[in-house]
C-alpha cells in the first residue's frame, strides 16, 4: 500500500506532468471509487478547469483546482497515477481517466479498486471529518511525545493509526521500529523519553530519505529492513533471520537480535 513517501512522490509527479492544462474530459470508469459526490458532479467540477498545485496530508493527495475545489486522491493498496500522451501507454486499470486539451492524459490506475476519490472545498474540513492525526513529516517532538503518553497499545499499532499520526502504514512502521531498535509489540506508554525521541528522529530521517528515493525511482538503501522484508529475509545489521509477528492483524517483520522484546 502506498504510504507517505509514495504519496508524496505521486503528488510531485502530478505537479510535474499535469498542472495548468485545461481539463477537456473526465471519464469515470469505476464510479464505486468516488465518494461524497457522484460521477457527474466530479466531471462538472473538473472539466473546463485546471490543476494548480498539490498538497499532501498523510496518505492523501490534495490537488487544487482553479475553481476553489480540491481533488482528493487516496491510493488504497494498489493505486497510482499514470500520465501519458501515446494511447498505447494507457494503463490497464484506469479507473478515472482525465484528458487534457493538449491530448495528454492522467489516469488513476488501481488494479484492486481500493482507492478513493473525493472533492472538497476545504482541506481542513476534510481532515477534521476523517479525524486524521498530524502528518508524520510535519509533527513536532512535543506533540509526538504527548501522543505516546496516553497510548497503551503496541507501538506499531499506534504508529499505523491514521487518527493518531497520518502517513505511516505497515511497511514504514516496521522500518522505523527496526532502526529505533524497538520491538513492534512494545507498549507505547511504557517507552521512556529517550526511546520516544529516538523513534521520532528515526521516523523523520526514514521518511525524508524514502521520499528522496521515491522521487527519483531508486531503491531504498540496503541498510533498511524493507528490502529484506520477505520470507527468509535477514537483518542487514546482524544477518539474523527476520521474524514475523501479528500486531493488530498486520504482519510485522522484525529482527529478534536488534529488537529484543522487553517483558515488564
Amino acid at each position: 500500500m502506498p504510504e507517505l513517501p509514495e504519496v508524496e512522490a505521486f503528488g510531485k509527479y502530478l505537479d510535474k506532468t499535469s498542472l495548468d492544462k485545461n481539463i477537456e474530459n473526465v471519464e469515470v470508469k469505476s464510479p464505486e471509487l468516488i465518494q461524497n459526490v457522484d460521477a457527474d458532479d466530479l466531471k462538472e467540477k473538473l472539466e473546463g478547469h485546471k490543476f494548480k498545485y498539490t498538497k499532501r496530508h498523510g496518505k492523501y493527495t490534495f490537488t487544487s483546482l482553479d475553481n476553489d475545489f480540491w481533488l482528493i486522491l487516496h491510493y488504497g493498496m494498489t493505486g497510482r497515477l499514470k500520465y501519458f500522451k501515446n494511447p498505447d501507454e494507457k494503463p490497464s486499470y484506469d479507473r478515472v481517466l482525465i484528458t487534457f486539451e493538449d491530448g495528454s492524459h492522467l489516469a488513476f490506475d488501481d488494479p484492486r479498486k481500493f482507492g478513493k476519490i473525493n472533492l472538497t472545498s476545504s482541506i481542513e474540513d476534510f481532515i477534521k471529518e476523517k479525524r486524521l492525526g498530524p502528518d508524520a513529516l510535519e509533527i513536532d517532538l512535543d506533540t509526538f511525545n504527548k501522543i505516546f503518553e496516553k497510548k497503551k497499545g503496541a507501538i506499531k499499532t499506534v504508529l499505523m493509526d491514521q487518527h493518531i499520526l497520518a502517513g505511516i502504514g505497515n511497511i514504514y512502521s516496521d522500518e522505523i521500529l527496526f532502526q529505533a531498535c524497538i520491538h513492534p509489540k512494545a507498549p507505547a506508554n511504557k517507552l521512556d523519553n529517550a526511546q520516544i525521541e529516538r523513534i521520532f528522529k528515526v521516523m523523520k530521517t526514514i521518511l525524508k530519505t524514502s521520499v528522496d528515493k521515491r522521487m527519483i525511482d531508486e531503491e531504498l538503501p540496503d541498510s533498511f529492513i524493507i528490502p529484506h522484508r520477505r520470507k527468509n529475509g535477514k537483518c542487514p545489521n546482524s544477518n539474523t533471520k527476520l521474524k514475523t509477528i501479528k500486531v493488530s492483524s498486520r504482519t510485522a517483520y522484525y529482527c529478534p537480535e536488534c529488537q529484543k522484546e522487553v517483558l515488564k
